[in-house]
C-alpha cells in the first residue's frame, strides 16, 4: 500500500474546503469583470460616460450624459460594491476555514506551490496553457481519491510545469495592463525568484525550491515553435521527448490544499497517462537509477489508486490511444498485485 485513506473528519472539513474555494473562484471572477472603472470625462462641453480598462487611460466611452448612461453608471458601481463585498467575505472564509484544515492535517501542498496555481490560475494561465506534471501531480490525486500517498513518495523541491505551446497566449501581467514576463507571475507568487543562468528554464527562490518551464519537443525537427512565454529576458522552455503524450491526455481538475490551510485549484494530466509516462521514464537507460526506482513506485502507486479509488477511470485502449500500444502493453504486464487486482483490456 502507497497510500492510507482519509477518515470521515478529515473528508468532512476537505469537502468544506473545495466548496468554499468554488465560491471564492466564482467571486473572484464575478468582481474581475469589474476591474477599471467607469466615470465621467469631459469633451468639448460635454460630459461621456467612460469604461476603463487597465492603465494609459484604455477603455472606451459609453455615450454622452443622459438618464440611460446615469442608470448605466450608478448600477456598475452598486455591482462593483457588492462584487468587492462578496469576495472579501470569501476571502474572510477561506482564511478562517484554513484553521481547520491544519487541525485536520489535511494541509499537504507546499505553500509555494498553491501560491503559484492561484496566481496561474487568476492569469487564466493554469489549464489552457499551463499544467502541472511530476511529483506534485500526486497531490491532485490523493485529494480526488480521498487518500494520502506516503510522504517519501511526495516529498519534492520542485515543480515542473508544462507550457502548451500550440495554443496562442497573449499575456497581461502587470497592474497597468503592460505585457510582462512569465517570471513576473512566478514573482507575483515569490518575489524572491531568480533565472537560473546556467539552465534559463529554471527558476529558484532564496529557499532552493525550483520551478522549472517545460514544452513537448516537436514532432518534426524543422518545427520551429516559441521558446519563451514573455520577451528576451524570461524564461527558456526545455523541450523534453514524449511530453506530446500528456498534452493530448484528458485534463484532470482537482482542489488541493496548501500547508497553510489555504487551497487552490491545480490541472495536471489524467492520472492514466501519469501513471504511463512515468513508466516510459523509469525505464530510460539515460535516466538515473534513484530517479528510475521512484519513477516506477509513482506509476504503480498512481495506476493501483485509479483501480482501488477512482473506477469511473478505465484503462482502456481508447483512453490510451495517445500512447504507444507497445508501451501500454509492457506496463500493463509489468504490474504485479499482490491481491490478485489486475488490468485488462
Amino acid at each position: 500500500m502507497h497510500y492510507t485513506e482519509m477518515g470521515t473528519e478529515q473528508a468532512r472539513i476537505f469537502i468544506d474546503a473545495s466548496q468554499l474555494y468554488d465560491g471564492f473562484r466564482e467571486a473572484y471572477h464575478n468582481a474581475y469583470a469589474y476591474r477599471g472603472g467607469m466615470h465621467w470625462k469631459k469633451a468639448k462641453g460635454k460630459q461621456y460616460l467612460f469604461r476603463s480598462r487597465g492603465g494609459y487611460g484604455a477603455g472606451k466611452s459609453l455615450g454622452p450624459k443622459s438618464p440611460e448612461t446615469e442608470h448605466i453608471y450608478q448600477k456598475f458601481h452598486q455591482n462593483s460594491a457588492a462584487a468587492k463585498a462578496r469576495l472579501k467575505n470569501m476571502k474572510r472564509k477561506i482564511l478562517e476555514h484554513a484553521r481547520y484544515c491544519k487541525a485536520a492535517k489535511i494541509n499537504r501542498v507546499p505553500d509555494i506551490v498553491t501560491k503559484i496555481l492561484r496566481e496561474l490560475d487568476q492569469r487564466k494561465l493554469l489549464g489552457d496553457h499551463i499544467v502541472i506534471l511530476g511529483t506534485n501531480a500526486l497531490y491532485a490525486y490523493e485529494a480526488a481519491a480521498g487518500v494520502r500517498f506516503d510522504s517519501g513518495l511526495i516529498a519534492t523541491m520542485d515543480v515542473d510545469l508544462l507550457w502548451d505551446v500550440r495554443k496562442r497566449l497573449m499575456l497581461a501581467i502587470k497592474e497597468d495592463g503592460d505585457p510582462g514576463d512569465f517570471i513576473d507571475v512566478l514573482r507575483k507568487a515569490d518575489k524572491t525568484f531568480q533565472i537560473f543562468q546556467k539552465q534559463q528554464f529554471r527558476v529558484v527562490n532564496k529557499d532552493g525550491y525550483m520551478v522549472d518551464l517545460l514544452k513537448a519537443m516537436p514532432s518534426r525537427m524543422t518545427d520551429r515553435e516559441k521558446d519563451r512565454i514573455g520577451g528576451k529576458d524570461d524564461l527558456i522552455a526545455v523541450e523534453i521527448m514524449n511530453l506530446s503524450w500528456l498534452l493530448s491526455s484528458p485534463k484532470f481538475e482537482q482542489v488541493v490544499i496548501g500547508t497553510d490551510g489555504v487551497p487552490a485549484r491545480m490541472v495536471v494530466p489524467d492520472p492514466r497517462a501519469f501513471a504511463l509516462h512515468k513508466f516510459w521514464v523509469s525505464q530510460r537507460d539515460d535516466r538515473e537509477p534513484a530517479k528510475k526506482n521512484r519513477d516506477a513506485s509513482q506509476a504503480l502507486a498512481v495506476a493501483k489508486l485509479v483501480i482501488d479509488r477512482l473506477p469511473q477511470l478505465k484503462f482502456s485502449k481508447d483512453q490510451l490511444r495517445m500512447f504507444p500500444t507497445s508501451l501500454v502493453t509492457n506496463f500493463t504486464d509489468s504490474l504485479e498485485w499482490d491481491d490478485g487486482i489486475s488490468m485488462q483490456f
